[in-house]
């Protein structure tokens, strides 16, 4: 087998198979048992009932742990609380946005009328509110499995 890069570090290694795309470095290996779970967790309900009641479970074993921690790691508790202000500020910024798009009229997602023809394609995308600079980006239309 020829060498391919890791999805994590972009180094390139010799895959065992041809399915492996990290590496086997351990900080590569913790990328992937990350992106596995949050997968495992999106789609199998049995799954994160077991995590749900595996982290209850061991929040009722150890019930000062946060407490402790957060005694033992005060410059984190702070820039915690700072940062929870940040997200705070920005959840009513965003309902308050939300609540006025709804009014103005702004975007609709579903807006969106069946066409005849097909997207393919390269595209710029230039955004039509905000000043960022203009994206071009390449448009593949996928075929939907019909029952």
């Amino acid at each position: 087998m020829e060498q391919v890069p890791c999805a994590g570090c972009s180094t390139f290694f010799i895959p065992r198979n041809k399915f492996q795309i990290f590496c086997s470095k351990p900080c590569c290996q913790r990328i992937r048992k990350t992106l596995w779970q949050k997968q495992k967790l999106a789609t199998d309900p049995e799954y994160k009932e077991e995590q749900r009641l595996a982290q209850k479970k061991w929040l009722q074993n150890n019930p000062d742990y946060w407490k402790d921690y957060r005694r033992r790691h005060p410059e984190k508790a702070d820039r915690n609380r700072s940062l929870q202000k940040i997200r705070n500020m920005k959840n009513r910024r965003d309902q308050i946005i939300y609540k006025s798009s709804k009014n103005i009229g702004i975007a609709k997602m579903d807006s969106r009328k069946p066409r005849g023809y097909k997207l393919s394609g390269q595209y710029w995308l230039v955004p039509a509110v905000a000043k960022i600079d203009a994206v071009k980006i390449f448009i593949t239309s996928v075929p939907v499995n019909s029952p």
